[in-house]
């Protein structure tokens, strides 16, 4: 069972996608006082109410499946290009079911994206079978690995927001549980920017995208590399602010200009 909120019923659908260990309730800054939209804000799998019956396994596929769902439970047609909103996890979202189905998508806007670098950790850790097994054995006994961060953070290996992010994180059983879950089972969405990239400018998809100049989690620089080439169709801008962009005045303002004037 999927649990999600909705706001309006216009025309135009707009799917919002919440970052990690949180839940559409991110999203109830948004007004949609211009009625012109349908707001679905999701609760993604293993996080909110959701119920999440398909195991470690969530897939751009089964992504679109569960849109056309819920674009028919709320009487908007399932042919009808989205708007996509994602923030930090959400954003890597957005960035494969876009890759995946372009022509579903007439608008994106991303705030501090993942998905606009793969590192290698995450890759090792949830596509290969020794890196998952030593993830989940880390999980269950992380004080290593905290000791570890500290390791690379002295050396200059990691900087301080990783090494907080992992700290904060870890000390936590609950989720760690998630952590590991999360990281295994939207493993499918790994977008290929090259293609993504391709498809903006072939369809030419207005994107927006936000970073905080202060994240240590997902840099501003990596919204500069994105953007190069297709300048034309994807900006960027970089705000005051660190990784929880839903909670800067700017956001949120952009946010309801984005679903009431656009």
């Amino acid at each position: 069972m999927i649990s999600y909120s909705v706001t309006g019923n216009g025309p135009q659908p707009v799917v919002c996608f919440h970052g990690f260990n949180e839940s559409a309730s991110s999203f109830s800054i948004l007004e949609n006082s211009g009625g012109r939209y349908t707001i679905l804000a999701i609760d993604a799998p293993f996080h909110g109410h959701t119920s999440w019956k398909e195991g470690s396994r969530f897939t751009p596929d089964q992504l679109h499946e569960i849109l056309h769902i819920l674009l028919e439970a709320e009487s908007c047609s399932p042919t009808q290009p989205l708007t996509l909103i994602g923030f930090s996890l959400g954003g890597r979202i957005c960035l494969s079911y876009y890759q995946h189905y372009p022509q579903r998508v007439n608008r994106l806007l991303l705030l501090a994206p993942d998905g606009l670098k793969m590192s290698f950790w995450y890759w090792f850790s949830s596509h290969t079978l020794l890196g998952n097994r030593l993830f989940a054995c880390t999980m269950k006994h992380p004080a290593w690995l905290i000791r570890f961060a500290g390791i690379l953070h002295k050396t200059g290996l990691i900087n301080a927001g990783v090494k907080k992010f992992v700290i904060h994180h870890l000390h936590q059983p609950q989720v760690r549980e998630k952590l590991y879950t999360v990281w295994t089972a939207f493993r499918f969405f790994r977008p290929d920017i090259a293609q993504v990239k391709k498809a903006i400018a072939q369809k030419q998809t207005p994107v927006a995208l936000y970073f905080g100049r202060y994240d240590k989690v997902i840099p501003a620089k990596r919204g500069s590399r994105f953007v190069k080439n297709i300048e034309a169709f994807a900006k960027t801008r970089v705000l005051e602010a660190g990784h929880r962009l839903l909670h800067h005045k700017t956001v949120q303002t952009a946010l309801r200009d984005y679903t009431n004037v656009i």
